[in-house]
Protein backbone atom coordinates (compact mmCIF):
# COMPACT_ATOMS: atom_id res chain seq x y z
CA UNK A 1 0.00 0.00 0.00
CA UNK A 2 1.50 3.21 -0.80
CA UNK A 3 2.00 5.93 1.74
CA UNK A 4 0.01 8.80 1.57
CA UNK A 5 1.52 12.01 1.42
CA UNK A 6 1.07 14.94 3.60
CA UNK A 7 -1.09 17.74 2.57
CA UNK A 8 0.92 20.59 1.46
CA UNK A 9 1.05 23.65 3.56
CA UNK A 10 1.59 27.24 2.69
CA UNK A 11 2.51 29.97 4.97
CA UNK A 12 -0.23 32.32 5.75
CA UNK A 13 2.21 35.48 4.29
CA UNK A 14 2.16 33.42 1.47
CA UNK A 15 -1.42 32.60 1.27
CA UNK A 16 -3.01 35.74 1.91
CA UNK A 17 -0.42 37.91 -0.66
CA UNK A 18 -2.35 40.50 -2.19
CA UNK A 19 -3.61 39.84 -5.47
CA UNK A 20 -5.50 43.31 -6.42
CA UNK A 21 -3.86 46.15 -6.07
CA UNK A 22 -6.58 47.28 -3.66
CA UNK A 23 -5.75 44.73 -1.15
CA UNK A 24 -2.34 46.35 -0.88
CA UNK A 25 -2.24 48.22 2.18
CA UNK A 26 -0.51 51.17 3.40
CA UNK A 27 0.63 52.22 0.26
CA UNK A 28 -2.42 53.96 -1.85
CA UNK A 29 0.35 56.85 -3.08
CA UNK A 30 2.00 54.09 -4.68
CA UNK A 31 -0.97 52.47 -6.15
CA UNK A 32 -2.76 55.40 -6.88
CA UNK A 33 0.53 56.98 -9.25
CA UNK A 34 0.52 53.41 -10.49
CA UNK A 35 -2.67 52.83 -11.95
CA UNK A 36 -3.05 56.48 -13.00
CA UNK A 37 0.24 55.51 -15.23
CA UNK A 38 -1.42 52.28 -16.98
CA UNK A 39 -4.88 54.50 -17.23
CA UNK A 40 -3.47 57.01 -18.85
CA UNK A 41 -0.80 55.31 -20.87
CA UNK A 42 2.29 56.94 -18.59
CA UNK A 43 3.96 53.95 -17.92
CA UNK A 44 8.23 54.47 -17.65
CA UNK A 45 10.13 51.94 -18.87
CA UNK A 46 12.18 51.76 -14.88
CA UNK A 47 10.98 51.93 -11.47
CA UNK A 48 12.84 52.01 -8.24
CA UNK A 49 10.56 50.59 -5.25
CA UNK A 50 12.27 51.18 -2.03
CA UNK A 51 11.18 50.81 1.50
CA UNK A 52 11.72 48.87 4.58
CA UNK A 53 10.94 44.95 4.62
CA UNK A 54 7.61 43.51 3.80
CA UNK A 55 5.78 47.08 3.17
CA UNK A 56 4.70 45.34 -0.44
CA UNK A 57 7.50 46.32 -2.99
CA UNK A 58 7.21 42.78 -4.90
CA UNK A 59 3.87 42.55 -4.83
CA UNK A 60 3.85 45.71 -6.20
CA UNK A 61 6.04 44.75 -9.07
CA UNK A 62 4.00 41.61 -10.01
CA UNK A 63 0.59 43.26 -9.49
CA UNK A 64 2.37 45.71 -12.15
CA UNK A 65 3.43 42.79 -14.61
CA UNK A 66 -0.24 41.77 -14.35
CA UNK A 67 -1.76 44.64 -15.44
CA UNK A 68 0.20 45.19 -17.96
CA UNK A 69 0.08 41.17 -19.55
CA UNK A 70 -3.53 40.97 -18.87
CA UNK A 71 -5.56 39.94 -22.21
CA UNK A 72 -8.29 41.95 -21.13
CA UNK A 73 -6.13 44.77 -22.10
CA UNK A 74 -3.96 47.07 -19.96
CA UNK A 75 -5.81 48.65 -17.45
CA UNK A 76 -5.73 50.12 -13.65
CA UNK A 77 -6.53 46.59 -12.24
CA UNK A 78 -5.88 43.20 -13.83
CA UNK A 79 -8.73 40.50 -14.20
CA UNK A 80 -6.78 38.46 -11.94
CA UNK A 81 -8.36 35.17 -14.12
CA UNK A 82 -7.09 35.03 -17.65
CA UNK A 83 -4.47 32.56 -18.30
CA UNK A 84 -2.25 35.26 -18.33
CA UNK A 85 -2.53 36.68 -14.61
CA UNK A 86 -2.52 33.05 -13.19
CA UNK A 87 0.73 32.39 -14.44
CA UNK A 88 2.08 34.97 -12.95
CA UNK A 89 0.55 34.23 -9.66
CA UNK A 90 1.56 30.86 -9.74
CA UNK A 91 5.38 31.62 -10.50
CA UNK A 92 4.99 30.21 -14.40
CA UNK A 93 4.78 33.13 -16.36
CA UNK A 94 7.72 33.34 -18.91
CA UNK A 95 8.25 37.18 -19.51
CA UNK A 96 7.93 37.28 -15.77
CA UNK A 97 11.83 37.03 -15.08
CA UNK A 98 12.74 37.96 -10.95
CA UNK A 99 15.97 37.94 -10.14
CA UNK A 100 17.50 38.32 -6.42
CA UNK A 101 20.94 40.73 -6.60
CA UNK A 102 22.17 38.77 -3.09
CA UNK A 103 22.97 35.91 -4.74
CA UNK A 104 23.03 37.31 -8.50
CA UNK A 105 25.38 40.38 -8.06
CA UNK A 106 28.14 39.51 -10.82
CA UNK A 107 28.10 41.08 -14.48
CA UNK A 108 27.45 38.34 -16.25
CA UNK A 109 24.00 37.72 -14.92
CA UNK A 110 23.14 41.56 -15.71
CA UNK A 111 24.91 40.35 -19.07
CA UNK A 112 22.19 37.94 -19.47
CA UNK A 113 19.67 40.26 -18.71
CA UNK A 114 20.59 42.40 -21.82
CA UNK A 115 20.84 39.63 -24.02
CA UNK A 116 17.18 38.42 -23.11
CA UNK A 117 15.94 42.33 -23.84
CA UNK A 118 16.85 41.98 -27.30
CA UNK A 119 14.24 39.49 -28.12
CA UNK A 120 10.53 40.25 -28.33
CA UNK A 121 8.20 38.97 -25.25
CA UNK A 122 7.25 35.43 -25.96
CA UNK A 123 3.65 35.60 -25.04
CA UNK A 124 2.99 39.10 -23.00
CA UNK A 125 3.28 42.46 -24.01
CA UNK A 126 5.94 43.47 -21.45
CA UNK A 127 8.55 41.96 -20.38
CA UNK A 128 8.94 42.53 -17.28
CA UNK A 129 12.33 42.13 -15.20
CA UNK A 130 11.89 42.59 -10.96
CA UNK A 131 15.55 42.98 -10.09
CA UNK A 132 15.32 42.90 -5.87
CA UNK A 133 17.89 44.23 -3.01
CA UNK A 134 19.56 46.30 -6.69
CA UNK A 135 21.81 48.01 -3.93
CA UNK A 136 23.94 44.54 -3.92
CA UNK A 137 24.79 44.61 -7.23
CA UNK A 138 28.65 44.58 -7.70
CA UNK A 139 29.82 48.41 -9.07
CA UNK A 140 30.61 46.33 -12.70
CA UNK A 141 27.09 44.88 -12.50
CA UNK A 142 25.36 48.30 -11.77
CA UNK A 143 27.34 49.76 -14.59
CA UNK A 144 25.89 47.33 -17.22
CA UNK A 145 22.66 47.63 -15.79
CA UNK A 146 22.71 51.21 -16.55
CA UNK A 147 23.74 51.15 -20.01
CA UNK A 148 20.59 48.97 -20.50
CA UNK A 149 18.45 51.63 -18.46
CA UNK A 150 19.79 54.42 -20.64
CA UNK A 151 18.97 52.72 -24.00
CA UNK A 152 15.51 50.52 -23.19
CA UNK A 153 14.53 47.84 -25.31
CA UNK A 154 10.96 48.48 -26.53
CA UNK A 155 8.00 46.45 -24.34
CA UNK A 156 10.23 45.86 -21.56
CA UNK A 157 9.74 47.30 -17.94
CA UNK A 158 12.58 47.18 -15.05
CA UNK A 159 11.32 47.05 -11.68
CA UNK A 160 14.25 47.70 -9.19
CA UNK A 161 13.31 46.86 -5.82
CA UNK A 162 15.44 47.95 -2.52
CA UNK A 163 15.91 48.38 1.24
CA UNK A 164 18.59 51.24 1.06
CA UNK A 165 18.04 53.55 -2.02
CA UNK A 166 21.19 55.39 -0.97
CA UNK A 167 23.48 52.86 -1.63
CA UNK A 168 21.70 52.67 -5.52
CA UNK A 169 24.01 55.15 -7.59
CA UNK A 170 22.20 58.56 -8.69
CA UNK A 171 23.07 58.21 -12.44
CA UNK A 172 20.18 54.47 -11.92
CA UNK A 173 18.17 56.34 -10.14
CA UNK A 174 18.02 59.04 -12.66
CA UNK A 175 16.51 56.71 -15.16
CA UNK A 176 13.74 55.47 -13.39
CA UNK A 177 10.42 56.59 -10.93
CA UNK A 178 11.67 56.44 -7.37
CA UNK A 179 8.30 55.15 -5.62
CA UNK A 180 9.05 54.82 -1.66
CA UNK A 181 6.78 52.36 0.27
CA UNK A 182 6.41 53.44 3.57
CA UNK A 183 5.82 51.29 6.82
CA UNK A 184 2.42 50.24 7.20
CA UNK A 185 0.58 51.89 10.52
CA UNK A 186 -0.46 49.53 13.65
CA UNK A 187 -4.09 49.97 13.04
CA UNK A 188 -3.62 48.99 9.48
CA UNK A 189 -1.91 45.95 10.42
CA UNK A 190 -4.32 45.29 13.31
CA UNK A 191 -7.26 45.15 10.94
CA UNK A 192 -5.52 43.03 8.25
CA UNK A 193 -4.47 39.91 10.82
CA UNK A 194 -8.00 40.32 12.08
CA UNK A 195 -9.08 39.80 8.81
CA UNK A 196 -7.19 36.66 8.13
CA UNK A 197 -7.99 35.78 11.53
CA UNK A 198 -11.45 35.29 10.74
CA UNK A 199 -10.60 33.69 7.39
CA UNK A 200 -9.04 31.01 9.34
CA UNK A 201 -11.85 30.98 11.74
CA UNK A 202 -9.52 31.34 14.02
CA UNK A 203 -10.29 32.77 18.13
CA UNK A 204 -7.79 35.54 18.74
CA UNK A 205 -7.94 38.53 21.39
CA UNK A 206 -8.24 42.30 20.08
CA UNK A 207 -5.55 43.02 22.66
CA UNK A 208 -3.09 40.30 21.19
CA UNK A 209 -4.05 41.46 17.55
CA UNK A 210 -2.27 45.17 18.40
CA UNK A 211 0.59 43.44 20.29
CA UNK A 212 1.61 41.63 17.38
CA UNK A 213 0.63 44.76 14.92
CA UNK A 214 3.19 46.44 17.35
CA UNK A 215 6.26 44.33 16.99
CA UNK A 216 5.81 43.91 13.55
CA UNK A 217 7.70 46.41 12.77
CA UNK A 218 5.45 48.27 10.30
CA UNK A 219 6.02 45.18 8.09
CA UNK A 220 2.73 43.39 6.71
CA UNK A 221 4.78 40.06 6.37
CA UNK A 222 6.24 40.01 8.98
CA UNK A 223 2.55 40.71 10.99
CA UNK A 224 1.33 37.84 8.89
CA UNK A 225 4.11 35.46 10.04
CA UNK A 226 4.10 36.40 13.54
CA UNK A 227 0.05 35.70 13.39
CA UNK A 228 1.23 32.11 11.21
CA UNK A 229 2.92 31.69 14.96
CA UNK A 230 0.55 32.83 17.40
CA UNK A 231 -2.26 30.49 16.48
CA UNK A 232 0.08 27.71 15.92
CA UNK A 233 1.41 28.18 19.72
CA UNK A 234 -2.49 28.65 21.10
CA UNK A 235 -4.01 26.06 18.66
CA UNK A 236 -6.10 28.60 16.96
CA UNK A 237 -7.32 30.51 20.26
CA UNK A 238 -4.81 33.70 20.78
CA UNK A 239 -5.18 35.22 23.91
CA UNK A 240 -3.38 38.34 25.07
CA UNK A 241 -1.58 36.87 27.90
CA UNK A 242 -0.11 33.87 25.13
CA UNK A 243 1.05 36.33 23.00
CA UNK A 244 2.79 38.16 25.03
CA UNK A 245 4.08 34.69 26.67
CA UNK A 246 5.26 33.97 23.18
CA UNK A 247 6.79 37.20 21.95
CA UNK A 248 8.57 37.42 25.68
CA UNK A 249 6.98 40.64 26.15
CA UNK A 250 5.56 41.98 29.98
CA UNK A 251 1.91 42.73 29.60
CA UNK A 252 1.20 46.68 28.51
CA UNK A 253 -0.88 47.09 31.48
CA UNK A 254 1.90 45.87 34.18
CA UNK A 255 4.35 48.05 31.90
CA UNK A 256 2.07 51.20 32.21
CA UNK A 257 1.70 50.26 36.06
CA UNK A 258 6.04 50.35 36.35
CA UNK A 259 6.24 53.94 34.65
CA UNK A 260 3.56 54.76 37.42
CA UNK A 261 5.70 53.88 40.06
CA UNK A 262 8.21 55.57 38.34
CA UNK A 263 6.61 58.93 38.55
CA UNK A 264 5.22 58.66 41.84
CA UNK A 265 8.86 58.10 42.72
CA UNK A 266 8.38 54.57 43.97
CA UNK A 267 12.01 53.08 43.43
CA UNK A 268 11.33 50.00 45.57
CA UNK A 269 7.42 49.51 44.17
CA UNK A 270 9.02 50.00 40.50
CA UNK A 271 12.56 48.25 41.16
CA UNK A 272 10.09 45.51 42.44
CA UNK A 273 8.16 45.42 39.16
CA UNK A 274 11.21 45.30 37.16
CA UNK A 275 12.06 42.08 39.20
CA UNK A 276 8.81 40.28 38.65
CA UNK A 277 8.61 40.62 34.67
CA UNK A 278 12.41 39.13 34.46
CA UNK A 279 11.55 36.73 36.75
CA UNK A 280 8.43 35.87 34.83
CA UNK A 281 10.83 35.49 31.20
CA UNK A 282 11.37 38.83 29.96
CA UNK A 283 14.37 39.83 28.81
CA UNK A 284 15.54 43.50 30.24
CA UNK A 285 16.28 44.32 26.76
CA UNK A 286 13.07 43.90 25.72
CA UNK A 287 11.42 45.36 28.84
CA UNK A 288 13.44 48.29 28.59
CA UNK A 289 12.21 48.81 24.67
CA UNK A 290 8.88 48.59 25.54
CA UNK A 291 9.28 51.01 28.46
CA UNK A 292 11.03 53.66 25.53
CA UNK A 293 8.20 52.30 23.57
CA UNK A 294 5.34 53.34 26.26
CA UNK A 295 7.26 56.63 27.20
CA UNK A 296 7.58 58.52 23.44
CA UNK A 297 3.76 57.62 23.14
CA UNK A 298 3.07 59.46 26.79
CA UNK A 299 5.70 62.16 25.51
CA UNK A 300 3.49 62.94 22.27
CA UNK A 301 0.04 62.80 24.16
CA UNK A 302 1.60 65.08 26.34
CA UNK A 303 2.56 67.37 23.84
CA UNK A 304 -1.18 67.07 21.79
CA UNK A 305 -3.81 65.54 23.25
CA UNK A 306 -5.14 64.31 20.53
CA UNK A 307 -5.38 60.73 20.47
CA UNK A 308 -5.02 61.01 16.60
CA UNK A 309 -1.57 62.77 17.53
CA UNK A 310 -0.16 58.78 18.07
CA UNK A 311 -1.57 56.45 14.98
CA UNK A 312 -0.93 53.14 16.53
CA UNK A 313 -3.31 54.02 19.90
CA UNK A 314 -6.84 53.20 20.46
CA UNK A 315 -8.86 55.59 22.01
CA UNK A 316 -8.82 53.62 25.53
CA UNK A 317 -5.13 53.44 25.34
CA UNK A 318 -4.87 57.05 24.61
CA UNK A 319 -7.07 57.48 27.13
CA UNK A 320 -5.65 55.47 29.82
CA UNK A 321 -2.19 56.34 29.15
CA UNK A 322 -2.96 60.48 29.40
CA UNK A 323 -5.47 59.50 32.60
CA UNK A 324 -2.26 57.72 34.50
CA UNK A 325 0.28 60.47 33.84
CA UNK A 326 -1.78 63.75 33.90
CA UNK A 327 0.10 64.80 37.18
CA UNK A 328 3.35 64.02 35.66
CA UNK A 329 5.13 67.08 33.73
CA UNK A 330 6.68 67.49 30.42
CA UNK A 331 9.85 67.99 31.99
CA UNK A 332 9.46 64.66 33.91
CA UNK A 333 9.04 62.67 30.91
CA UNK A 334 11.46 64.22 29.08
CA UNK A 335 14.03 63.43 31.69
CA UNK A 336 12.84 59.77 32.26
CA UNK A 337 12.81 59.17 28.32
CA UNK A 338 16.49 60.38 28.22
CA UNK A 339 17.27 58.19 30.72
CA UNK A 340 15.87 54.90 29.22
CA UNK A 341 16.82 56.10 25.44
CA UNK A 342 20.30 56.96 26.33
CA UNK A 343 23.35 54.51 24.78
CA UNK A 344 25.15 52.95 26.84
CA UNK A 345 29.04 53.97 27.14
CA UNK A 346 31.68 51.42 25.76
CA UNK A 347 33.03 51.27 29.10
CA UNK A 348 29.64 49.96 30.63
CA UNK A 349 28.81 47.41 27.76
CA UNK A 350 29.54 44.34 30.38
CA UNK A 351 27.16 45.46 32.87
CA UNK A 352 24.63 42.88 33.46
CA UNK A 353 21.66 43.94 31.56
CA UNK A 354 19.34 43.18 34.19
CA UNK A 355 21.66 45.66 36.82
CA UNK A 356 22.02 48.40 33.76
CA UNK A 357 17.78 48.48 33.49
CA UNK A 358 17.92 48.73 37.36
CA UNK A 359 20.65 51.44 37.70
CA UNK A 360 18.36 52.76 34.60
CA UNK A 361 15.39 53.41 36.74
CA UNK A 362 16.76 54.39 39.93
CA UNK A 363 18.52 57.01 38.00
CA UNK A 364 15.29 58.16 36.41
CA UNK A 365 13.55 58.24 39.82
CA UNK A 366 16.24 60.74 40.88
CA UNK A 367 15.87 62.51 37.93
CA UNK A 368 12.60 63.49 38.63
CA UNK A 369 12.56 64.28 42.51
CA UNK A 370 16.03 65.75 43.20
CA UNK A 371 15.34 68.98 41.12
CA UNK A 372 12.57 69.59 43.03
CA UNK A 373 14.28 69.84 46.63
CA UNK A 374 17.42 71.77 45.07
CA UNK A 375 16.62 75.38 44.57
CA UNK A 376 14.77 76.05 48.40
CA UNK A 377 17.30 78.40 49.74
CA UNK A 378 18.21 80.51 46.53
CA UNK A 379 15.87 83.63 48.34
CA UNK A 380 17.39 83.22 51.33
CA UNK A 381 20.96 83.38 50.35
CA UNK A 382 20.13 86.33 47.76
CA UNK A 383 19.84 88.30 50.76
CA UNK A 384 22.66 87.71 52.95
CA UNK A 385 25.87 86.72 50.74
CA UNK A 386 25.97 89.51 48.08
CA UNK A 387 28.05 91.80 50.65
CA UNK A 388 29.92 89.04 52.05
CA UNK A 389 30.97 87.18 49.74
CA UNK A 390 34.71 88.87 47.91
CA UNK A 391 33.80 87.14 45.20
CA UNK A 392 31.87 89.49 42.94
CA UNK A 393 33.63 93.10 44.40
CA UNK A 394 37.62 92.42 43.06
CA UNK A 395 37.58 93.92 39.48
CA UNK A 396 37.74 97.26 41.45
CA UNK A 397 40.83 96.33 43.36
CA UNK A 398 42.84 96.00 40.56
CA UNK A 399 45.46 98.41 40.22
CA UNK A 400 45.75 98.59 36.39
CA UNK A 401 42.60 97.93 34.10
CA UNK A 402 41.11 99.81 31.78
CA UNK A 403 39.28 103.22 32.09
CA UNK A 404 35.75 101.45 32.14
CA UNK A 405 37.01 99.33 35.63
CA UNK A 406 35.43 101.47 38.15
CA UNK A 407 31.76 101.45 35.90
CA UNK A 408 31.72 97.59 35.81
CA UNK A 409 28.37 96.01 36.37
CA UNK A 410 29.54 93.64 39.27
CA UNK A 411 29.67 96.45 41.86
CA UNK A 412 26.26 98.17 41.14
CA UNK A 413 23.50 95.28 41.27
CA UNK A 414 25.32 94.26 44.89
CA UNK A 415 24.26 98.16 45.64
CA UNK A 416 20.94 97.89 44.54
CA UNK A 417 20.24 94.45 46.49
CA UNK A 418 21.31 96.23 49.88
CA UNK A 419 19.19 99.25 49.15
CA UNK A 420 16.08 97.45 48.63
CA UNK A 421 14.19 94.89 50.20
CA UNK A 422 14.36 91.39 49.92
CA UNK A 423 13.22 89.93 46.28
CA UNK A 424 10.03 88.02 46.37
CA UNK A 425 10.09 84.20 44.80
CA UNK A 426 10.79 83.75 41.12
CA UNK A 427 12.64 87.33 41.37
CA UNK A 428 16.45 87.34 40.18
CA UNK A 429 19.03 89.56 39.18
CA UNK A 430 22.89 89.74 38.21
CA UNK A 431 23.62 89.99 42.60
CA UNK A 432 21.81 87.03 43.29
CA UNK A 433 23.51 85.08 40.17
CA UNK A 434 26.92 86.81 41.58
CA UNK A 435 25.90 85.38 45.36
CA UNK A 436 25.68 82.23 44.11
CA UNK A 437 28.56 81.78 42.05
CA UNK A 438 30.76 79.36 44.02
CA UNK A 439 27.70 77.28 43.44
CA UNK A 440 27.43 77.11 39.76
CA UNK A 441 31.42 76.82 39.49
CA UNK A 442 30.86 74.08 41.45
CA UNK A 443 28.91 72.15 39.14
CA UNK A 444 30.55 73.18 36.36
CA UNK A 445 33.64 72.03 38.23
CA UNK A 446 32.29 68.31 38.42
CA UNK A 447 30.99 67.70 35.34
CA UNK A 448 33.87 69.34 32.89
CA UNK A 449 36.69 70.39 34.87
CA UNK A 450 38.90 71.42 32.07
CA UNK A 451 36.15 74.82 31.56
CA UNK A 452 35.54 75.38 35.73
CA UNK A 453 39.39 77.76 35.82
CA UNK A 454 37.71 79.65 33.32
CA UNK A 455 34.56 80.40 34.27
CA UNK A 456 35.49 80.60 37.70
CA UNK A 457 37.35 84.71 36.18
CA UNK A 458 33.59 85.32 35.06
CA UNK A 459 32.28 88.99 36.48
CA UNK A 460 28.01 89.07 36.38
CA UNK A 461 27.64 91.80 34.28
CA UNK A 462 23.98 91.73 33.82
CA UNK A 463 20.61 89.78 33.56
CA UNK A 464 17.77 89.86 32.08
CA UNK A 465 14.91 87.66 29.60
CA UNK A 466 16.36 84.65 30.87
CA UNK A 467 20.42 85.79 29.96
CA UNK A 468 22.88 86.37 31.75
CA UNK A 469 26.10 88.35 30.84
CA UNK A 470 29.50 87.22 31.96
CA UNK A 471 32.46 89.38 31.05
CA UNK A 472 36.09 87.98 30.85
CA UNK A 473 39.30 90.50 31.21
CA UNK A 474 41.45 88.80 29.17
CA UNK A 475 40.97 87.68 25.30
CA UNK A 476 42.66 83.84 26.47
CA UNK A 477 39.61 83.35 28.78
CA UNK A 478 36.82 84.97 26.66
CA UNK A 479 38.35 82.79 23.42
CA UNK A 480 37.94 79.51 26.03
CA UNK A 481 34.44 80.14 27.09
CA UNK A 482 33.24 81.36 24.04
CA UNK A 483 33.24 77.62 22.31
CA UNK A 484 30.23 76.23 21.81
CA UNK A 485 30.57 73.35 24.01
CA UNK A 486 31.55 75.78 26.87
CA UNK A 487 28.37 78.06 26.39
CA UNK A 488 25.97 74.70 27.13
CA UNK A 489 28.26 73.21 30.09
CA UNK A 490 27.88 76.84 31.84
CA UNK A 491 24.34 77.72 30.72
CA UNK A 492 23.41 74.41 32.38
CA UNK A 493 25.41 74.85 35.70
CA UNK A 494 23.35 77.86 35.68
CA UNK A 495 19.77 76.42 34.78
CA UNK A 496 20.54 73.89 37.42
CA UNK A 497 21.54 75.83 40.66
CA UNK A 498 18.69 78.68 39.49
CA UNK A 499 16.11 76.05 38.55
CA UNK A 500 15.00 78.23 35.56
CA UNK A 501 15.92 77.86 32.18
CA UNK A 502 19.37 79.98 31.77
CA UNK A 503 21.15 81.45 28.13
CA UNK A 504 24.56 82.92 28.41
CA UNK A 505 26.56 85.19 26.71
CA UNK A 506 30.16 86.13 27.15
CA UNK A 507 31.64 89.74 26.70
CA UNK A 508 35.12 90.46 26.41
CA UNK A 509 36.11 93.64 28.51
CA UNK A 510 38.15 96.24 27.34
CA UNK A 511 41.14 94.56 27.29
CA UNK A 512 42.99 98.62 26.52
CA UNK A 513 45.11 99.77 29.21
CA UNK A 514 46.21 103.11 30.15
CA UNK A 515 49.79 104.46 28.83
CA UNK A 516 52.44 102.52 30.60
CA UNK A 517 53.82 104.13 34.19
CA UNK A 518 57.63 103.19 34.99
CA UNK A 519 56.59 103.83 38.71
CA UNK A 520 53.78 100.92 38.97
CA UNK A 521 53.81 97.54 37.62
CA UNK A 522 50.63 95.12 37.47
CA UNK A 523 51.47 92.30 39.77
CA UNK A 524 51.47 89.28 37.79
CA UNK A 525 49.71 87.49 40.23
CA UNK A 526 46.46 89.85 39.17
CA UNK A 527 46.59 88.25 35.52
CA UNK A 528 43.49 86.60 35.50
CA UNK A 529 44.98 83.76 33.39
CA UNK A 530 47.98 83.23 35.65
CA UNK A 531 45.91 83.16 38.71
CA UNK A 532 43.83 80.28 36.65
CA UNK A 533 47.42 78.80 36.02
CA UNK A 534 48.37 79.16 39.79
CA UNK A 535 45.22 78.05 41.30
CA UNK A 536 44.35 74.96 38.89
CA UNK A 537 47.58 73.93 37.96
CA UNK A 538 49.90 74.67 41.02
CA UNK A 539 51.92 76.92 38.93
CA UNK A 540 53.95 79.49 40.38
CA UNK A 541 55.10 83.01 39.78
CA UNK A 542 59.22 83.10 39.08
CA UNK A 543 60.43 87.16 40.72
CA UNK A 544 60.89 89.56 36.79
CA UNK A 545 64.35 90.79 37.03
CA UNK A 546 64.15 92.57 33.53
CA UNK A 547 64.00 95.77 35.59
CA UNK A 548 67.71 95.54 37.27
CA UNK A 549 68.53 93.99 34.08
CA UNK A 550 69.22 90.32 34.99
Amino acid sequence: MAASRPPSFQALYNRYRPQRFDELIGQEHVVRTLQNALVHNRLSHAYLFSGERGTGKTTAARLLAKAVNCLEGIQAEACGSCEHCQAITNGAFLDLIEMDAASHRGIDDIREIRELTQFAPGAGRFRVYIIDEVHQLSAPAKDALLKTLEEPPPQTLFVLATTEPHRVPATIRSRTQHLTFRRIGVLELTAQLRSIAETEEAQIQEAALHTLARNAGGSARDAVSLLDQALAYSDNDATSEAVNSMLGLTARDAVIQLLGHLMDGDAAAGLQAIGQAIEDGTSPNTLRQQIIDILRDILILKTSPETSAVGHLTEDEAFELSRRTESSSLRDIVRTLEVFAEPDPPSRTGVDATLELELAFARAVLSITEPVEAPAPVPAASETRPAARPSPAPAPARPVESPTAPTTPPPQPAQAAAGRPAAPDGDLSAAMIAARKDDWVSVIREEAREIAPYAGEAEVLDYADGTVTLGYRSRFLFERVQRPDALRQVARALSQVLDRPIQVRNEQRSASTPARRTSARTPVDDDPVVRVAMREYGATSIPDTSATGG
